[in-house]
């Protein structure tokens, strides 16, 4: 773990997207540098997690054609699937040429766990490089300011609500808390539910908490992470209390379909693609989920998630997204610098980012923002987000035990207190 590299961080840098649909395996080929690169520098290898494959296939597309006799075999697998294999790979050398790394901190394959270990290539010499933002160059470089992951989107997390829904029943996005909890009420008596939450699956019990802790921690303390760092601050005794206190409110006031424990990723996309329920919190990966199963010409947006009744207040949870690395023993290592050059070009960034309904992390001119992003657009040019809070975290175990702790708390096995002092205590751990 690098302490001093996370300490960097300021209001509005941009750290890890989260995760996204944790579906069923689909892959290529085995993933593994020697058997889906083979060294013959004509064949690369590429694995990412099953949210990235649309995206990931695009580009590879696009490549392939602009490169005649080259082909890219690329390996995608569920999250936690992805982080077991991919850390086994890497420890044994069989790890693809080029693999999806998360920005910051937090998990077994973000850059500040996998690269002070030596398993990537230094990408510092690469000419975009130098027209990284500022924001972001702290989760993707370590404190000498060598570059050791290429971030290619900016994610958020907000409401992603099925707008042509609400104009049917006659509602329109909350501003303020009190705004949302009487959207939640205004919902139920029009037979839908707010907001789906698919709690059966382990990493969404996150996102509401992180939806509303830029607002009630991090806007008015932006170094609450280095406080934490430094042992002078705690989840127990901050705002964080306050962010899990509304996560409980919103289930008391009906804001969720009935069995959110029982219910998956996949069924809240279902359900807000439908109108079943309005909107969902989830990350910006989620509109196209969303529309891909609704009826043509429905009007999906992501928007922010208010926490407090002054919507001066409001932020948002934005980061850099999705990001790879070059294996240091990959058998392509030539190969796989000039995928991830292109990869990193405004057409291949633009051909990336617009299947995953994300924005550019290096902005260029070529990109149009399609009107679902336009709110995240706007706050993070306003310098109102804040970066995913778990990319700021020493262990994967802190992420571990917030998806426990909510569990329990939905299912009523425990209270806030616990919850947060059993994240402080996975804290300590280092």
């Amino acid at each position: 773990m690098n302490r001093s590299l996370r300490s960097t961080l300021v209001p509005g840098a941009l750290a890890l997207a989260l995760v996204g649909a944790t579906t069923a395996c689909s892959s290529d080929v085995a993933g593994g540098g020697a058997a889906g690169g083979g060294g013959d520098g004509q064949t690369l290898a590429v694995a990412a997690t099953t949210n990235e494959q649309a995206a990931m296939d695009a580009v590879i597309a696009d490549f392939e054609e602009a490169n005649p006799g080259v082909t890219v075999n690329a390996t995608y697998s569920a999250l936690d699937q992805y982080q077991t294999t991919t850390r086994t790979q890497l420890s044994s050398g069989t790890a693809p040429d080029v693999l999806f790394v998360w920005p910051g901190d937090g998990n077994p394959v973000a850059v500040d766990v996998v690269a002070p270990a030596g398993y990537l290539e230094d990408l510092s010499d690469e000419e975009w490089v130098a027209d990284l933002p500022d924001g972001i160059r702290p989760v993707v470089q370590d404190t000498e300011g060598a570059t050791w992951i290429a971030p290619i989107s900016f994610s958020g997390i907000g409401a992603v609500y099925n707008m042509t829904a609400l104009e049917e029943v006659g509602l329109t996005p909350p501003e303020t808390w009190s705004e949302l909890l009487q959207f939640c009420a205004d919902a139920q008596e029009q037979g839908r539910s707010a907001f789906a939450l698919g709690a059966q699956t382990n990493w969404v019990t996150q996102l509401i908490p992180f939806a509303l802790t830029p607002s009630l921690v991090y806007r008015d303390n932006p170094d609450f992470a280095e406080q934490m760092a430094a042992g002078e601050a705690s989840f127990a005794d901050s705002e964080w209390t306050t962010a899990m206190d509304k996560n409980l409110e919103m289930q008391e006031a009906g804001c969720f379909q009935s069995d959110p424990l029982g219910t998956s990723y996949e069924a809240t996309l279902t359900a807000v693609a439908q109108g079943d329920s309005l909107g969902v919190i989830q990350v910006n990966s989620a509109v196209p989920g969303v529309q891909g199963e609704a009826p043509e010409g429905t009007e999906v947006q992501l928007l922010p998630v208010p926490a407090t009744d002054d919507p001066s207040e409001t932020w948002m949870a934005g980061a850099a997204g999705s990001s790879y690395g070059i294996n240091v023993d990959a058998a392509n290592p030539d190969l796989a610098h000039q995928f991830l050059d292109y990869v990193m070009s405004p057409e291949g960034t633009n051909t990336y980012v617009t299947t995953n309904s994300a924005l550019p992390a290096i902005p260029n001119d070529d990109f149009q923002v399609e009107p679902s992003l336009e709110a995240l657009a706007q706050y993070q040019e306003e310098g109102r987000t804040y970066p995913f809070m778990d990319q700021q975290w020493p262990n994967a175990r802190v992420q571990q035990t917030l998806f426990s702790v909510a569990q329990q708390l939905l299912g009523g096995q425990t209270d806030v207190p616990s919850a947060l002092a059993a994240m402080d205590e996975a804290y300590a751990q280092g």
